[in-house]
């Protein structure tokens, strides 16, 4: 049995347990406050029996509704607004209509059953609500706020009979202040509810980390779109990227691993759909490691201190950008060569002129993954280089 049903089941024990305690009560003191409450608590027994119902429907699949259930909850907790929307107003009627004429009987039975009704009610109603974060369920998250509202009614009730006690009513005032509770419980519940059945997106926290995660993947150009959303506790991604890749085989793993970090790093993620496109590029961005010199090749990829980036097109072999910059991570105490591939990725290279293979090494595997091509040359001088580059690729 899944964890949230479990505690549906506790929520309608508790609330009979609840209903059973203040109509005994009830009958002792002759109350009529205590038999408002008596009905409020059975009004949550009602809803925690809708709340399991709804978290059963929700788990079941079918052909009709591929995408699941799951928003049963959402309506589910919808409906639960409105049930509490109706204790409001069941306490306002009540509790004046009761207090305002009869004094009970044993209050001090009375004070410390109530008593006993709001301490139940209030470690469950914690309870729920952190077993409704850690779920993610909505209805749980609903029934915990409707109990913590049965908890404010028992406050209404045990102000009212100690009042009683003095000759002194204060029924009124502190049934105006719950009502304030209530109204804003069942307003958040409702717009919460509403938002999902409507298909508003995530959360901004949870896109910010979805961007996070995808832009780590070096091989991501660009997000181009992404959307998120909500049904019940689940949640739904769908990405549009562009890749720097060329074969689709490698595009589909790329998103495959994509996939599996979003779901690491969010719970309760149902599903991740990522469309994707190669790069395309009609220029050549090429890499050259530089000595000190400036002009010639480096045997050392991570302590090489420049780098020229030289962007071709190939169908003319013309150059439109020529750029020789400092190597940023040549100080790095550790990682300069992958930290220095991450780089280069950045500035969009395409293919990287060495003198000495780095296949098999952190930077190759880097690059690889990127698709990037290494050029292994003999020549030390870069422009000698780059001429034979240009011969090779530009036709």
């Amino acid at each position: 049995m899944e964890t949230s049903e479990k505690i549906a089941l506790q929520s309608i024990a508790v609330n009979l347990g609840l209903v059973a305690i203040k109509a005994v009560l009830a009958v002792i003191s002759g109350s009529l406050a205590i038999q408002a409450d008596a009905l409020h608590s059975l009004s949550d027994v009602v809803s925690a029996i809708v709340v399991w119902v709804g978290i059963r429907i929700s788990m079941r699949s079918s052909r009709s509704f591929p995408y699941g259930l799951y928003k049963v909850e959402n309506l589910v907790a919808l409906g639960t607004s409105f049930l509490i929307v109706l204790a409001g107003y069941e306490i306002v009627k009540k509790v004046f209509a009761g207090s305002s004429a009869e004094y009970p009987g044993h209050v001090s039975f009375a004070v410390i059953g109530i008593g006993l009704t709001i301490l139940i009610t209030w470690k469950f109603s914690r309870y729920e609500l952190k077993m409704a974060k850690d779920t993610g369920s909505p209805s749980l998250l609903a029934d915990a706020r409707h109990v913590w509202t049965d908890m404010l009614s028992s406050l209404v009730i045990l102000a009212a009979l100690l009042a009683s006690a003095v000759g002194i009513s204060l029924d009124r005032y502190a049934a105006l202040v719950v009502v304030v509770f209530i109204g804003r419980a069942a307003l958040t519940i409702f717009i919460d509810s509403v938002r999902v059945l409507l298909d508003a997106s995530l959360d901004y926290a949870s896109l910010d980390t979805i961007r996070a995660v995808v832009k780590e993947d070096l091989r991501v150009v660009e997000i181009n779109d992404l959307r998120a959303r909500n049904a019940g506790r689940y949640k739904f991604v769908e990405l549009d990227l562009t890749l720097r890749v060329k074969e689709l085989e490698k595009g589909h793993l790329v998103a495959e691993e994509i996939k599996q970090r979003i779901k690491t790093k969010l719970e309760n993620v149902d599903h991740v759909q990522v469309h994707y496109a190669p790069q395309q590029k009609e220029l050549l961005t090429v890499g050259i490691p530089l000595c000190a010199d400036r002009q010639t090749i480096s045997i050392h990829f991570g302590e090489a201190p420049f780098f020229r980036l030289v962007t071709l097109n190939p169908k003319t072999a013309g150059v439109s950008a020529d750029h020789i910059f400092s190597n940023p991570h040549g100080q790095a105490e550790k990682g300069k060569g992958i930290k220095v591939a991450g780089w280069l990725l950045e500035q969009g290279l395409d293919l990287i002129v060495v003198r000495q293979d780095i296949g098999g090494k952190g930077p190759g595997f880097v690059l690889g993954n990127a698709d990037v091509e290494t050029q292994l040359v003999a020549e030390e001088g870069a422009e000698v280089a780059l001429s034979r580059l240009k011969q090779d690729w530009c036709r």
